[in-house]
């Protein structure tokens, strides 16, 4: 088995899935067929789980223990007094996190919640006996959704959006806790929550229950005459928006809501939107002017995240044309795939709804998008066999990472090759681990290079036009593997309290979820190691070594961040197989 990141992510799975955030209750362990006997040994771990903010002892919260070089897996639970233990463990380098609803899962020696903990380092026939894990109170926030006569709204969606960094970019990503619906009195509660900035999104599906146009003097004419009360008519033309707290469609005007471990922050009520709707008609056509029948066509809100997205499909009609009734105002991206002789030809188009109706959208159609391939390896290792991959394609931006299409990736073939169609124009980032299945091929493998058209690539955006798709690209996979080690020396505090990351000293490099900026936490003995072999190595190439007293969650990808860092970085040089051994210094001890 391989250390660094594929222990720290089955580590969060497994609180995740024990009920560190909000909605979920249940674990589920999946044992593979066939898995080899676990390994065991003499030494052995005891501990407390403790609630944070009072130091109560947790009973009954679930415990997960994984070691980086053997792969040891345990699970237990706290007794009455908090207690657990693991027992018969081989030597190795551990890391133990907890969790209980409502609390939120921690790691031993993390600072913060969703932080990097602390590993604790056992050889044969040693005892850590004081390992404690703080269990942080999750924050909630409550209101009431009213309709827009402030009645209560009974059975809206309800959910969080969180502000993160990624990259240069500030964004909206989902919240924890999933989607919550207010009840008959229009209450809702999200709970769970770990510290940070959020959005209060909801959405109320229409169809059913709209409200009514104002009554005409024929209507009531009319209603007299039959003696009856007049009826409130229902206006077709009307619909509810989504919306974010206090009360609006935009995101940029939405209020931001800041939580710290425990707070439960109440009466964020607000009232749902009326909008007048729109018919919006265009048309699809083939490259030399003809009507396309064969096609689909969506208009996709280009603005908002999945909650408050409206996507609207339609097919076109014998002449081409296309009908969307009921657009409620916003900015859309319009788009046509074709299907049958015309299959994967696209077109795209943006607009403006503002309630008025719209017409005159013409979609002429591209050719389709196609990139091919294949994967190369090159190692001293056995190369696996190479039919059946899936090559790892993320979608970075554009309508590539916004559109209702899925693009496809065909599995490879027995010499490597592979085609990737139904392309988007957008940027996307080629390359990752690839699923070998149950094997040390698995752990052995990462990514070398990608080369498209002549142009390496790796770990760099690979940007899609419209007009043209990359025609080669060659993806290198090799067995060797690069590591940063070493020992991190402080003078007021334990080294185990500090956080250690590895950054590219090349700005270009600076992307959010990249394989070249990498975190850890040293254990109790101040060693740490970024790096290793198979898909958590480190590529070859120039990095900067700091440490930090705390990090956010995913402020690594911040490049103000790690701006900040550059001066007070050590430079280290990793060239092809190489593991560099470096001690590091608290700079707060200088």
């Amino acid at each position: 088995m391989t250390r660094g990141r594929p222990f720290v992510l089955a580590l969060s799975l497994a609180l995740t899935f024990a009920g560190g955030a909000a909605g979920v209750r249940t674990a589920t362990v999946v044992r593979a067929q066939s898995q080899p006997k676990a390994p065991t040994g003499t030494a052995a771990i005891r501990g407390m789980v403790l609630a944070a903010d009072t130091s109560r002892p947790l009973r009954l919260a679930h415990v997960v223990l994984i070691g980086s070089a053997t792969g040891t897996l345990r699970v237990t639970s706290s007794d009455a007094d908090g207690r657990f233990a693991f027992a018969a463990l081989p030597a190795d380098r551990y890391t133990i996190g907890a969790s209980k609803p409502p609390y939120l899962g921690a790691v031993a020696g993390a600072r913060r919640p969703a932080r990097s903990g602390t590993p604790v380092v056992l050889g044969i026939g040693q005892t850590a006996d004081d390992v404690t894990i703080r269990l942080p109170l999750g924050a909630a926030i409550t209101g009431v959704i009213t309709d827009e006569r402030g009645q209560p709204a009974m059975n809206v969606s309800v959910a969080l959006r969180q502000w993160r960094q990624q990259g240069a970019e500030r964004v909206l990503v989902d919240g924890p806790g999933g989607t919550v619906r207010t009840d008959d009195q229009g209450r809702y509660r999200l709970f769970g929550l770990t510290p940070g900035e959020y959005l209060v999104a909801a959405m109320r599906f229409s169809g059913t229950n709209m409200p009514g146009r104002a009554l005409t003097e024929s209507d009531v004419d009319a209603a007299m005459k039959e003696g009856t009360a007049p009826a409130v008519p229902a206006d077709a033309s009307l619909r509810y928006a989504p919306v974010f707290f206090p009360g609006t469609a935009r995101a940029s005007d939405a209020a931001t809501i800041a939580v710290a471990s425990g707070d439960e922050r109440q009466g964020v009520d607000f009232r749902m939107q009326v909008v007048t709707s729109a018919r919006v008609e265009g048309v699809v056509l083939s490259a030399d002017g003809q009507p396309v029948v064969t096609a689909t066509t969506w208009l996709v809100t280009a603005q908002h995240d999945n909650l408050l997205r409206n996507a609207f499909v339609a097919r076109p009609r014998a002449d081409g044309r296309v009908l969307f009734p009921n657009v409620m105002p916003d900015s859309y991206t319009a788009l046509a795939t074709a299907s049958g002789p015309l299959a994967g030809h696209f077109a795209t188009a943006q607009i403006e709804v503002s309630g008025a109706d719209l017409s005159g959208i013409v979609l002429t159609l591209r050719p389709p998008l196609v990139l091919s391939g294949r994967l190369v390896f090159e190692g001293a290792a056995p190369t696996p066999a190479l039919a059946g991959h899936r090559l790892p394609l993320r979608a970075l931006s554009g309508t590539a990472a916004d559109g209702p299409t899925a693009v496809q990736v065909a599995a490879t073939d027995v010499n490597g090759a592979f085609t990737i169609s139904r392309l988007l124009p957008g940027r996307y980032v080629l390359g990752g681990p690839l699923l070998l299945g149950a094997s040390a091929d698995s752990v052995r493998w990462s990514v070398g290079s990608v080369v498209v058209d002549g142009r390496d690539v790796t770990d760099l955006p690979l940007v899609v036009a419209a007009d043209a798709a990359p025609k080669s690209v060659i993806i290198t996979y090799i067995d060797r593997w690069q590591e940063i080690s070493g020992r991190v020396q402080t003078r007021d505090a334990a080294a185990s309290e500090h956080t250690v990351i590895v950054f590219p000293a090349e700005t270009a490099y600076w992307i959010h979820g990249s394989r070249r900026i990498l975190t850890t936490r040293p254990a109790t003995d101040g060693r740490f190691v970024l790096g290793g072999p198979g898909p958590a190595t480190l590529p070859a190439g120039d990095y900067l070594v700091a440490i930090v007293a705390d990090i956010a969650r995913d402020e690594q990808y911040d490049p103000a961040f790690l701006a900040s860092l550059v001066a007070s970085a050590t430079r280290v040089t990793l060239q092809a197989g190489e593991r560099k051994v470096i001690d590091l210094n608290d700079p707060g001890q200088d």
